[in-house]
């Protein structure tokens, strides 16, 4: 080829390239196919044809150029790199595979290739070893905004959700209105339960694509969260709009209609939320209360769990200022004539929840356990002190693991989430020294051994404690009626218990 020649090749080769930059395509194509003609092996023009077709997401065809142009030029990484993309995209995933890891041996500290790569792990399902290689991409190009978002996707699925956050953050604080940061960023807060932060993320979201079933659903949450239960209900109708399916929904919004004392639309949607997930063992325990089927093994755990991790956040203000509770208060009036005031106990706090009982305690405890089956709650008690330990735990599986045993067992506001108590007691009593204490509030019906309410709560009897407390070696110390707390403005009575261990 003569210069003249070479000199007309690459004016028409820069052509066609400039075309295509500026998404001319079609002008682009017929360049490169007239260079091809007169040129059928040349590298850049069978590259650049193939580059044309995956701009018009013609992938299938576009594989054949971008092959041929590796096969005469194995050199050049871009063009392996090209190549993988679109065997990425028509599903080839071994060649794909193979033709990343090329580009990356001709070209070490090639980000995007990295980047490629770690997308393609992602959509496998192999989240760590995408994490491993969107990392080594942001180690050559930390400025790559695609790139922070990849690998906070994949730190999603990791349930690494701070680091996610982190990247989430660096995308929008570049782009504050990329879309799927806002949206993904709104919901991993969410997930951190770091409500107020999510909220204002998720609105953006629903302002631009108002019909986002997963920003409106998680935009309920954060409502309810927060104690704004009218936009809460607002979105989840939105919801169900899009999705009458939706049994997550039909779930919350049964918890709504609950509080708002609609006991019949809760009835309904905790109905409908059991249709549809058969397994859901919150609906089905809210189901037979609200229809007062009272069962003896008491609320199922995943319910506790699930109604004080959602709690714990604003537990503390609920309870202290709109239920006037005071149980962990009266419990410690009412055992200080059975404890001298130099006393170190070892006890251990039953279902301790956000550790209101911690600083009351304190002068008469010395190591200090709290246990409780929420994590969040359990997070609140420890950001709070005052436990030497704290443990995630149902109460059964606790006592009958710990090899220690306790001069003090506190159980304030415990055992609403219990029928039978007959278990508990036996529990309770091989856990505690000698002549040991336990200190305890029921709610009080006086119908049977114990009640079901509609609430979702359990009473018991009186009558039925006397009893537990003869047949399982307790001497019964002090026993007192007073107001637990409030419900709906009306007074809840319970009594109060001190036990000692026969």
């Amino acid at each position: 080829m003569n210069d003249t020649t070479n000199d007309a090749l690459q004016n028409k080769l820069t052509a066609a390239l400039n075309l295509q930059q500026n998404q001319q395509v079609e002008a682009a194509m017929q360049l490169f196919q007239e260079i091809l003609t007169d040129h059928p092996l040349q590298p850049d023009a069978l590259h650049g044809l193939g580059m044309v077709y995956v701009q018009q997401g013609n992938f299938e065809q576009a594989v054949p150029y971008l092959q041929q142009a590796v096969n005469i030029a194995p050199n050049i990484p871009e063009f392996h790199n090209n190549l993988a993309n679109s065997f990425k995209a028509i599903g080839n995933t071994e060649l794909a595979i193979r033709h990343y890891l090329q580009a990356l041996g001709l070209k070490p500290n090639y980000a995007e290739a990295y980047n490629n790569l770690g997308a393609l792990y992602y959509r496998l399902g192999q989240y760590e070893a995408a994490a491993d290689y969107f990392q080594k991409s942001l180690r050559l190009n930390p400025q790559a905004l695609d790139t922070h978002y990849n690998i906070a996707n994949c730190y999603i699925q990791l349930d690494r959700y701070l680091d996610a956050a982190v990247h989430y953050r660096m995308v929008l604080n570049v782009h504050p209105d990329h879309l799927g940061a806002l949206h993904n960023l709104g919901i991993t807060l969410c997930f951190l339960k770091q409500f107020s932060e999510a909220q204002p993320l998720l609105e953006q979201v629903i302002k631009r694509e108002p019909n986002n079933l997963d920003a409106l659903y998680h935009l309920g949450i954060i409502y309810s969260a927060l104690g704004n239960s009218a936009q809460a209900k607002s979105c989840y109708e939105r919801v169900l709009a899009l999705d009458p399916q939706h049994a997550n929904t039909h779930h919350n919004l049964a918890t709504l209609y609950l509080q708002q004392n609609d006991t019949q639309q809760a009835l309904m949607h905790y109905q409908t939320a059991l249709q549809l997930n058969p397994y859901n063992k919150t609906a089905q325990h809210m189901i037979d209360a609200l229809m007062h089927q009272t069962r003896p093994e008491g609320a199922p755990l995943e319910y506790t769990a699930a109604l004080f991790d959602q709690y714990a956040y604003n537990y503390d203000s609920h309870v202290k200022d709109k239920l006037h509770y005071q149980v962990p208060q009266l419990l410690r009036e009412m055992i200080t004539p059975f404890v001298q005031s130099t006393s170190t106990l070892d006890a251990v706090d039953l279902g301790c929840g956000t550790g209101l009982c911690a600083p009351l305690f304190a002068d008469i405890v010395g190591k200090f356990i709290g246990v409780d089956i929420s994590a969040n709650m359990i997070a609140v008690a420890k950001a709070k002190g005052g436990y030497d330990k704290l443990v995630v735990s149902d109460l059964f599986s606790f006592l009958a693991t710990v090899s220690e045993q306790f001069d003090l067992i506190i159980s304030a506001d415990v055992f609403v989430y219990f029928g039978s108590l007959s278990d508990i007691f036996s529990a309770c009593h091989r856990a505690l020294r000698s002549q040991g204490l336990w200190c305890f509030s029921i709610e009080i019906t006086t119908l049977h051994d114990f009640e079901l309410r509609t609430t979702g709560r359990y009473a018991h009897a009186p009558e039925y404690i006397h009893g537990l407390c003869q047949s399982q070696q307790f001497r019964l110390e002090a026993e007192k009626t007073v107001t637990l707390r409030l419900q709906d403005n009306t007074p809840v009575l319970g009594n109060l218990y001190v036990l000692r261990k026969q």
